[in-house]
């Protein structure tokens, strides 16, 4: 395949006075020598220095592993949850999960001089060394600091405590694509990243893993799974060659297909010349709907697969099993011990049933997917090389990708041929199950809103559309739906601050404000974006709010629907894309929306 034609000054997105991101890799190795590692409670039960010899165990051994995510409202109640599941497994005669993944709140990937004043989201945060000491000691399952440790810039403080209370899975490097709140040093965040994997890289012979998850970063908005395979290249190529640490690679939460999710496993287990196991597979996220015990189907299919793979391949990875609930709200402990349970019943049935599968299928769609993932990555060297990017430097490697954007990446080096039917200019190999699901979900509600008529009605109205965090496919369907629908949308993007949409709402004159939120500020958002509309004289523009319409609340152990707040506050909830428009058509009629 050639190297694309470069279509944009690639070297224009890299600030002048870049500092070189060796040396802050260099910076984090000498780091290392003053951290003391810590060895965590299930490493010292099971006899092991680290998760990764664990998992090398279970994939020698053929015995399989389970991975739970869990973050509650806070520490302490995330903690008692921990214990709870393992006693609760015990007591049904199950093995407990071998790791947990901490779902901590956005803050924690702020400095800490900065954490306190910072809004405050749905998730755990710790805040002291005890914190951290429970995180690793609390039951014998294996922590991994997960989200919001390293990504932001507060990944080097994160890193050092991670490593000095015994977790050796740190992530998530793909997260470095996301934005912390009020936080737009992006040169910094490099750095902070840069450095604290090369203190990572240090313990890389201790079994100390550099942890991704492909969904966070621009993987999770790709068209083309061969794309998803390219990236992860990318990455790997970044973590083990130009800084030095053990990459492990975990993906899934956004494929519902079980024989894809087979094959693209496969296919990044073979661009892993190491071998490092995966952190974890996340179970299906987009296949549950709001009749909970419905999903049950879902999970049932999604960890049996994920399963046979893992043991038939000798992978040694751990798949998530989501519980039934996380589609509305974060489960509770007793959601996730029961899931838990059905993880560990299905291993019983994985020899039932592997034989009678295709597996020369699946490893044939890995073939083809490992084809173009290699196509994707080398395109992606080659090109930015001939743009003259420093591609032996970290920080220009990660900084020019971020900037790049998915868009782009993929438009420029996707592993697909040309095809200008294919919204970004390419045939996938193999297209996304989000991308189908998401793309059917936008033409079904056009047909609806044309059979309606109510495009002349809101022709031309200027709707700025954008979103309180990383949640890229939602405002997606919001921006193009409303756009085909017949408004001028403004698509202000994800991860933004109640004043970075106050600002562009006066600097474009929007005629109405369109947020979609899933991580559970809904309220507090609301109520900070109606303030700064107001003290701008700007009030009199509707706000509309849609997705996880909940938060936490003191007293409640899981996030309570804040609806009725919203609405009191002034800002309208229509639930769906196709009542926003019908909100949209009155309010510009001079009607009160519903």
């Amino acid at each position: 395949m050639s190297t694309p034609a470069i279509e944009v000054d690639l070297g224009a997105l890299l600030p002048a006075d870049l500092p070189d991101g060796r040396e802050a890799v260099e910076a984090g190795k000498a780091r290392a020598a003053g951290i003391e590692r810590g060895r965590s409670l299930f490493c010292r039960e099971n006899g092991v220095e680290s998760e990764r010899e664990w998992r090398e165990r279970a994939r020698a051994e053929g015995f399989d592993c389970t991975c739970m995510n869990i973050g509650l409202a806070n520490w302490p109640d995330t903690r008692e949850a921990i214990g709870r599941i393992y006693e609760d497994a015990l007591s049904r005669g199950v093995r407990p999960p071998d790791r947990f993944n901490l779902i901590a709140e956005r803050r924690m990937g702020l400095p800490k001089a900065t954490r306190a004043e910072a809004p405050q989201e749905t998730g755990p945060a710790l805040w002291t060394e005890q914190d951290w000491h429970e995180l690793a000691n609390t039951a014998p399952i294996q922590p991994e600091a997960a989200d919001n440790t390293i990504g932001g810039p507060g990944s080097v403080e994160n890193a050092v405590d991670a490593l000095q209370v015994g977790i050796t899975h740190i992530g998530v490097l793909s997260q470095y694509s996301w934005r912390w709140p009020y936080w737009d040093d992006e040169v910094a965040q490099t750095m902070a990243v840069l450095e604290a994997a090369g203190t990572l890289a240090a313990f890389k012979s201790e079994g100390v893993c550099f942890d991704t998850y492909l969904e966070d970063g621009y993987p999770g908005v790709f068209h083309d799974y061969a794309n998803y395979v390219g990236w992860s290249m990318l990455e790997r190529h970044i973590s083990e060659q130009l800084i030095g640490a053990a990459y492990s690679c975990s993906w899934g939460g956004l494929t519902q297909d079980p024989v894809v999710k087979s094959a693209v496993t496969l296919a990044l287990h073979a661009v892993n010349p190491d071998g490092v196991p995966a952190g974890f597979v996340q179970g299906d996220t987009i296949g549950n709907t709001p009749d909970f015990d419905s999903n049950m189907a879902v999970v049932g299919a999604d960890v049996l697969f994920m399963k046979m793979v893992d043991r038939r391949y000798r992978l040694g990875g751990a798949p998530i099993a989501v519980p039934v609930t996380e589609t509305e709200r974060i489960p509770t402990w007793e959601e996730v011990a029961t899931v838990q349970t059905i993880s560990r019943r299905l291993e019983e049935y994985v020899p039932m049933v592997d034989p009678v599968v295709d597996w020369g299928q699946i490893e044939a769609m890995r073939d083809r997917l490992v084809v173009g993932g290699r196509a994707f990555f080398e395109a992606a060297l080659q090109g930015l090389a001939g743009a003259g990017i420093d591609t032996a430097d970290p920080a220009r490697l990660l900084l020019v990708l971020k900037r790049l954007g998915a868009d782009r990446c993929e438009q420029l080096f996707g592993a697909g041929e040309p095809d200008e039917a294919f919204p970004r200019g390419r045939r996938p190999v193999l297209q996304t199950d989000l991308v189908k699901s998401t793309m059917r979900r936008r033409e079904e509600l056009l047909a609806e809103l044309s059979r309606r008529g109510t495009e002349d009605a809101i022709r031309g109205m200027k709707v700025l559309v954008s979103s309180t965090d990383v949640h890229e496919f939602a405002e997606f369907l919001l921006a193009s739906t409303l756009a085909a629908a017949g408004t001028e949308v403004i698509d202000f993007g994800i991860n933004r601050d109640p004043e970075d949409i106050v600002k562009a709402v006066i600097e474009t004159d929007a005629d109405a404000v369109v947020v979609t939120t899933h991580n559970g500020v809904a309220r507090s958002f609301g109520e900070r974006l109606m303030s700064e509309l107001a003290a701008a004289d700007a009030g009199a523009v509707p706000v509309f709010m849609g997705g996880v319409l909940n938060e936490d609340v003191e007293g409640s152990e899981i996030p309570i629907d804040v609806r009725a707040d919203l609405n009191a506050g002034g800002i309208r909830t229509p639930g769906t894309i196709d009542r926003l428009v019908e909100a949209l058509v009155e309010h510009r009629g001079g009607g009160v929306p519903a």
